[in-house]
């Protein structure tokens, strides 16, 4: 038990408010990330970038991301950002009432 304490201590982390700004700076520059990537939903472009600046940020290799793209999970991108924020939020938060408010905007966006 003190040992993954340690472990999660040295792992790179975000807090909450890190977090929500990262949520809101996509969510502005949302028209250039749907040409990024067209053939996606708008939902599933942003979280695709969300991801990945997330593996960025937090410096994931490729052995922390060995499940992140499950091919049989209905909504692949926040699994994988739910999973991949696992012991790296301090404190500990809920990203998806984040990932929630993200949808709703994305929903309710008028072209």
């Amino acid at each position: 038990m003190l040992k993954q304490a340690i472990i999660d201590a040295e792992l790179p982390a975000i807090s909450e408010a890190e977090f929500v700004k990262l949520c809101n700076d996509i969510y502005a520059d949302r028209y250039q990330i749907y040409k990024f990537n067209p053939n996606a939903s708008r939902r599933e472009a942003l979280l695709w970038m969300l991801l990945g600046c997330l593996i960025s940020l937090l410096s994931l290799s490729d052995s922390d991301q060995q499940s992140v793209y499950e091919p049989s999970s209905l909504d692949p991108y926040a699994r994988a950002i739910c999973e991949i924020l696992q012991n790296r939020m301090r404190p500990p938060f809920d990203p998806r009432a984040h990932l929630a408010e993200l949808s709703k905007k994305i929903e309710t966006d008028a072209e």
